[in-house]
């Protein structure tokens, strides 16, 4: 009988343990269903997207910490250069970037990302083929890393000399009623899915010329009809 109860405390505090562990980690799932892929795929992109939900929607400071340690320049690139909500080094600007996701509008925007993007195997075996073909071109071509955002409708890629960053929102498709205002019928025309490849890589190689400083290339265009959204 004890040894019933005992057997009985121990199933209840690993369940616990279990419900615990996912609450504190919800899209670790995912995450190492990427990582069982690599050597499957050759090339696997970092849901950097998922990492920034995961803060914003359970204040997770685990997730924070990740953002700024195991992800500092894709972290300053989208407060600095894509949310603009000034310098990555200001006190404050985690919750200021927190309560401007939280927004209606921008969980929205959130929600149809996730059901669009849960899935991107076929975007990551497009980059192993395009980054195979250039490595051929050019064999001192190094591929960079590449991970995935939600950028406030703003900048669609941004790059640096060893990072393209794709913002997801801005591949909805032309028909998203996100667009509506904002994006004249020949921009909307390449914010899909098919584009996302060669929109990276273009903007890449681009920067990658011999320049003054690094830019960060919006293949759509630099600025929306609009403010892309709400503050």
């Amino acid at each position: 009988m004890k040894r019933n109860l005992f057997l009985a405390i121990l199933l209840a505090l690993l369940c616990a343990v279990g419900v615990w562990s996912w609450l504190a980690h919800p899209w670790e799932g995912w995450a190492l269903a990427s990582d069982s892929q690599v050597k499957k795929k050759g090339f696997v992109i970092d849901r950097y997207d998922r990492l920034l939900d995961e803060y914003v929607s359970l204040g997770s400071y685990t997730a924070l910490h990740r953002m700024n340690t195991d992800y500092t320049a894709q972290t300053t690139m989208l407060i600095e250069d894509v949310l603009e909500l000034g310098s990555a080094m200001e006190p404050d600007v985690e919750k200021r970037m927190r309560y401007l996701y939280l927004d209606s509008t921008m969980q929205e925007l959130l929600d149809a990302v996730h059901a669009q993007y849960n899935d991107i195997s076929d975007i990551e075996k497009d980059f192993d083929n395009a980054f195979k073909t250039q490595e051929k071109r050019d064999p001192d071509f190094r591929r960079p890393r590449v991970y995935t955002q939600i950028g406030r409708l703003g900048r669609s890629i941004v790059v640096n000399d060893t990072l393209i960053g794709i913002s997801l929102d801005k591949y909805l498709g032309k028909d998203s009623p996100f667009y509506d205002g904002r994006f004249t019928d020949e921009q909307r025309a390449r914010m899909s899915r098919a584009f996302i490849v060669s929109d990276a890589l273009n903007a890449y190689l681009e920067h990658k010329k011999p320049k003054l400083k690094p830019y960060f290339h919006d293949y759509h265009q630099l600025d929306p009809l609009s403010d892309p959204m709400p503050r």
